[in-house]
């Protein structure tokens, strides 16, 4: 794969978890916290540089474009307007030639944003999905057809997004028997904690961007803080024991960002988190897809 060549970044705020159904409610106030832990970073900034200490080399901010939209004011009041809104947020950033880096809210914020990169692209879909729930849940009486349950699901039913280019990593529990049946009649993709221990960051990395690159146009990447194991990230809006660690979370970061065309985080849950370690985790992450952006722009 190539490499993509960009500097115009658009963060957004969707500050919405009206959709977490079963899950902690709170995470409609991680956008503020994530940008809170963000000025961290960027009190770092002197004369538009910054160090990299693990790369040991200086970054020159003043090569990239990077714009706040802040956080988009979102109907609450109802889940199929708010989704709409979203969606027409984000087709606005795509045909400004900006790359979107939103923020969540709960995981039902994917799905819009996974519905515009579709209706910008000609061809197939790719999507690289870091998660410890599979959200391939086909309806609920408590969440309905659009949750933070279903946006896979969802995604899979769309004419150009096909199961075979759907990588799910970091994928453990137990789970319903028909999204079994669901991801083999699908081809999908699971890649456990597991193998991800086994194999490290950069070698899963390379399998998912194969799997979701095979054939496709565009990658759209979307990241479920729960993905990462309680002990790293308390912050959560649904926990489960066994994920992966922050050092692994950061390098496989790291190693997708210049090839996928949007990327969210989601479910980062500032009720449930302890010293705000999760948000910090967060813009850290967000800080690591820009800067691995800027570094593919320069080479």
């Amino acid at each position: 794969m190539i490499k993509k060549k960009r500097n115009k970044f658009a963060i957004l705020g969707l500050d919405y978890d009206t959709s977490a159904g079963i899950g902690w409610p709170g995470a409609r106030y991680a956008p503020n916290q994530i940008r809170e832990s963000l000025k961290w970073i960027q009190n770092r900034i002197c004369d538009n540089k910054i160090f990299d200490t693990e790369k040991n080399r200086l970054v020159d901010i003043s090569k990239l474009d990077i714009k706040d939209f802040g956080n988009l004011d979102i109907s609450r009041y109802n889940h199929e307007k708010s989704v709409m809104e979203i969606q027409e947020h984000i087709d606005r950033i795509i045909e400004s030639g900006y790359t979107p880096i939103l923020l969540g809210g709960d995981h039902s914020v994917t799905w819009p944003g996974i519905k515009s990169l579709y209706d910008h692209s000609k061809g197939n879909l790719g999507i690289i999905d870091l998660d410890t729930h599979l959200d391939l849940v086909e309806d609920s009486s408590v969440q309905g057809r659009y949750s933070g349950s279903s946006e896979i699901r969802r995604a899979c039913e769309l004419d150009r997004i096909s199961g075979s280019n759907v990588v799910q990593i970091g994928i453990r529990g137990y789970n319903f028997a028909e999204h079994y049946y669901f991801i083999k009649e699908n081809n999908i993709t699971l890649i456990t904690p597991e193998e991800f221990f086994d194999k490290g960051a950069k070698n899963i990395s390379e399998k998912a961007l194969e799997i979701a690159s095979r054939g496709t146009e565009k990658i759209y990447f979307t990241l479920d803080i729960d993905v990462l194991d309680s002990a790293f990230a308390p912050g959560s809006g649904s926990n489960e024991p066994g994920g992966i660690n922050s050092y692994q979370l950061i390098n496989f970061v790291k190693q997708v960002a210049p090839y996928v065309d949007v990327f969210d985080i989601v479910e980062v849950n500032p009720m449930t988190d302890y010293r705000n370690m999760t948000s910090t985790l967060a813009a850290r992450l967000i800080f690591d897809f820009i800067i691995s952006n800027y570094y593919a722009l320069i080479d």
